[in-house]
This record gives C-alpha cells, structure tokens and sequence, in this order.
C-alpha cells in the first residue's frame, strides 16, 4: 500500500505580539485620563497663582509676627486630603495620559503631553527643593511670640518664597496650556477615526 505524502502546510503559528488597542473604549479612557489630567494641573496652578497675585500680597502688608504665624499655619493646613491628591495627581495622570496616547499612536498628543509632565515635573522639583524647605525653616522658628528677630525671619523667608513661587506658577501654567493642545488633538482625532 502506497500512501500519499501530506501537502498541506503546517498551520502558521499564533501571531503573539501586543496590538495597540483602538476603538472607542481605549480612546475614551485616554480621554478621561487627559481630562483629569488638565483638571489636576489646572487646579495646582490656580492655587500657585492665587498665593502669587493675592495671598502673599496680602500678607506682604502683615507686620512680621502676622506673616510668620500665618504662613506657619498655612502650611499646616495645606496637608490634607483634598489638597494631596490633587497636587500628586498633576504629576502622575499626564504620565498615565502619555503612554495610553502612545499606545493609540497619537504622537502629537503624546509630545505634548510628555511637554506638559516635564514642565509640571519641574514645578515639583521647585517645590520640593524650595519652597518645602522654606516651609520647614520658618516652621523650626517656633513660635512666633518667642521668635527674638521675626523681621529676620521673615525675611529669610518672603523674598526666596515669593520668587520661587512666581517660577512654579509659570510652569504649571505652561503645563496646562501644554495639556489643553493635546486635549484639542485628541478630539481632532477621535473625529477623524
């Protein structure tokens, strides 16, 4: 008995390789997340701003124990539960933002994106490296009433903060102009798909 040679081809193997999502769900999270994006940063430089064009205005016009006292318990009280995420999330949702961008292999929105979380990036290292350390120096003064040269504390203090404040505020107002132009390419694009 004689039998004939199998001729069909083995089948191909499975293509395991990651496809970058698409449709509608992964664009609308992507959307979401560079919504909530541009809310965060727009929140964090409003409140940068409202210290630099009325807050330290109008401590400025405070005699020395007012200002320190006031700022020490400023700074008390900006640690709390609404005020942590918000600050923390303009760094971490643009982030996030980016790559479900990439993934969809909206670069323009990508770019500028990325733009926007190394502006705000920035703004945190001012902060950090700054105005948190300026925070601590005024609170390890103690109390105001014990403070012997509260001019001198003050201002240690006023002038270095203000300025670096000034620099934060730009940055993360840059950071939300950056998120605004990818928010419009991003819509551009989910009309075009």
């Amino acid at each position: 008995m004689i039998v004939a040679p199998n001729l069909t081809a083995p089948a191909p193997a499975p293509d395991t390789r990651p496809v970058a999502p698409t449709g509608p769900l992964p664009r609308r999270t992507a959307g979401r997340v560079l919504g909530a994006s541009l809310v965060a940063t727009g929140l964090m430089a409003g409140f940068f701003y409202a210290y630099a064009i009325s807050v330290m205005l109008g401590l400025a016009k405070t005699d020395d124990r007012t200002f320190v006292l006031s700022m020490q318990r400023i700074n008390e009280a900006v640690q709390n539960a609404a005020f942590l995420p918000v600050f923390f999330g303009a760094f971490v949702l643009p982030a996030v933002a980016a790559v479900l961008h990439r993934r969809l292999g909206l670069r323009d929105a990508t770019r500028w994106i990325v733009a926007a979380a190394a502006l705000y990036s920035v703004a945190l290292a001012v902060t950090f490296g700054i105005n948190i350390p300026l925070n601590d120096q005024l609170d390890r003064a103690g109390d105001p009433d014990l403070i012997t040269n509260l001019a001198a504390v003050r201002n240690d203090f006023e002038g270095p903060w203000v300025v670096w404040n000034v620099v934060r505020t730009l940055l993360s107002t840059a950071a939300l102009g950056c998120l605004g132009r990818a928010l419009v390419l991003h819509g551009g694009s989910t009309r075009r798909s």
